[in-house]
This record gives C-alpha cells, sequence and structure tokens, in this order.
C-alpha cells in the first residue's frame, strides 16, 4: 500500500503546480483513509458505530455416542476451530460444551478467552460459554439466571428435567470503550411448557440486566420461528435473519436431530437476537464439511456483523 500512496503522492505533486498546495493535502487526506477502509474491515468509532462478527455455534457435548459413530470429539475439534477462525468469529455464544471441551478450545484459539457457567444433564455437566477475542473485548461484568419460575437461583423450571440457563457478559470494546451486554441461552428441548415460558422470562431479565445498553442475545433456543417463545422475544429484539441490510446467506436452517453430523439441517433453531440500537449485516449459516461430508457439531453456526 506504501508505493502506491508514493505513486500517488508524486502525480499529486504534478497537480500542485496548477491547483495549489492546500488542495493537494486535502486529496492525499482522503486517498489516504479511503484506501485504509479497503485494505481491512475497519472497526470504528463515531457516528457510524462500532462493527465486529457476533456468532451462535451449539458445539455438541463429548457425547459417548458420538465415539461409537465416528463423530467424537477428538475427531471433530480441530474442524470446529478451523471454522471459527476461518471465518473470523470475533465473539461465539456457544452451548453443550462440557469443561474439556472449553479447556481445549482456549489451548486451540490464541487469542480468544471465555466465560462460562455450568447446567443441564443430571449433573450439569453442559457448559453455556461466551468465547472472545481478547485484542478486541474486555469482560466488565458476567452473571447466570435459570429459565424457571425462580430465575435467581439455580433451579428446574415448569416441566423441564434439567436446568436451563442464560449466560452473560457485559463486555467493553477495547478501541472504542463502548460497552454491551451479550446474552448466551440454551432452552429446554423435550417438553413444551418450559420452552414456552422460557421467552417471556428472556425478555424480562434483559430488560433488568442490559437496562438500555445495546444488547445481543444468541443462543440455541430449541424452538422454530412460529412458536410463542419466538414472537415473545421478537417483540423486544430483532431477529438478524429478519433484520440483515444485504440479505441473508447460507441455507436457513440449523440444526439436526441430536447426533446427526450430515445430511441437510431440518430445524431453524439457532438465532442472533439484536436491540434497536443495532445494524446487522452479513447474516449467513455455515455448512463447512469436514472428512468429505461431515459437520463439526450437529448444529451449524450463525454469524452476522453488527454495529452498535
Amino acid at each position: 500500500m506504501e508505493d502506491v500512496l508514493k505513486l500517488q503522492t508524486m502525480k499529486l505533486g504534478d497537480i500542485a503546480k496548477k491547483m495549489g498546495q492546500k488542495l493537494v493535502v486535502i486529496l492525499m487526506l482522503f486517498l489516504t483513509g479511503s484506501m485504509q477502509s479497503c485494505v481491512t474491515r475497519q472497526v470504528t468509532n463515531g457516528t457510524s458505530g462500532i462493527s465486529f462478527k457476533a456468532s451462535t455455534y451449539n458445539i455438541r457435548y463429548d457425547a459417548s455416542a458420538d465415539k461409537t459413530s465416528g463423530n467424537s470429539w477428538d475427531t471433530r475439534k480441530q474442524a470446529l476451530v478451523d471454522l471459527i477462525k476461518r471465518h473470523g468469529f470475533d465473539i461465539i455464544g456457544t452451548q453443550e460444551g462440557m469443561n474439556r471441551q472449553m479447556i481445549e478450545l482456549k489451548k486451540m484459539m490464541p487469542g480468544f478467552d471465555y466465560i462460562n457457567y455450568p447446567y443441564g444433564g443430571k449433573a450439569d455437566y453442559h457448559n453455556s460459554g461466551i468465547v472472545y477475542r481478547t485484542s478486541m473485548f474486555e469482560v466488565m461484568d458476567t452473571g447466570t439466571f435459570w429459565f424457571s419460575e425462580t430465575p435467581d437461583i439455580p433451579s428446574i423450571g415448569w416441566d423441564a428435567t434439567d436446568r436451563r440457563i442464560c449466560l452473560w457478559g457485559k463486555f467493553k470494546h477495547k478501541p472504542s470503550g463502548k460497552e454491551f451486554y451479550y446474552f448466551n441461552v440454551h432452552f429446554y428441548w423435550k417438553l413444551e411448557e418450559a420452552r414456552r415460558a422460557s421467552g417471556p422470562l428472556l425478555v424480562k431479565k434483559i430488560k433488568e440486566i442490559a437496562k438500555g445498553y445495546p444488547a445481543i442475545c444468541v443462543g440455541d433456543f430449541n424452538s422454530e420461528p412460529e412458536t410463542s417463545q419466538i414472537k415473545a422475544i421478537k417483540a423486544y429484539l430483532h431477529d438478524s435473519y429478519d433484520l440483515s441490510g444485504n440479505g441473508r446467506k447460507g441455507v436457513e436452517n440449523t440444526a439436526f436431530h441430536g447426533g446427526v453430523f450430515h445430511g441437510d439441517p431440518i430445524f431453524r433453531i439457532d438465532y442472533i437476537f439484536v436491540s434497536d440500537s443495532i445494524k446487522v449485516q452479513d447474516y449467513e449459516v455455515y455448512s463447512d464439511i469436514y472428512n468429505q461430508d461431515r459437520y463439526p457439531s450437529d448444529h451449524l453456526p450463525v454469524s452476522c456483523i453488527v454495529t452498535l
């Protein structure tokens, strides 16, 4: 880029003789700024806001059945990490990852860290995690609430059979100082009452916690778009699927039946929701495969560029 700038400077030097030095300086400043914005995706502060790539990814727990089917965590973890790196995710809400999986993700992804909280199963052996780029974000605060009648204490809600939670973090965007909230959820899957009640509760808690700050809410909602719980969320937040300023990329559905790692996804149950002050571009569902026809998880990751 320096060579190009030198060439442009030489051309502008000729113009100076006719148009005056002051005008040349203005043109040089304009040229430099324009070229820099073309070289990289800028993360800025000011009237245009700040931008980064927000994502959600149910990474599938380390299930013993997956070893038998040839889809063990040890087999698929490198492909999963490669996908995250290849597509430049900056902050990711993960669901289901067990402690070992979260530790290994951090080791395999230099420059990233995570916050997490256990939930699910008979012994809370899943984790809700928020994995973030440390050069870009700083954790200011974090907390958890439970999808139940008593959301502020560890509890199983309604007709569910295990604990389901929302992990949240208050983050500061380091280059700009801008602060925002990132909520990561995993709704119960098997019975209807818990899913139906989780939507309104989520909205209530986001209002209480974020208090008007920009808010992004991602996760595996185990609910398709026409359900009452998703409609309750969309009454307060916007679905990035609908909001993306330049349309959508990739397949529409995001998930398979549990433990299925190939074929066509059959459910749209993974979402990125945003509050009013956030703009969305480049919504995409990623279908990267490895070993010819396998996905790294039984969910596909969803990502979009958000601007605060």
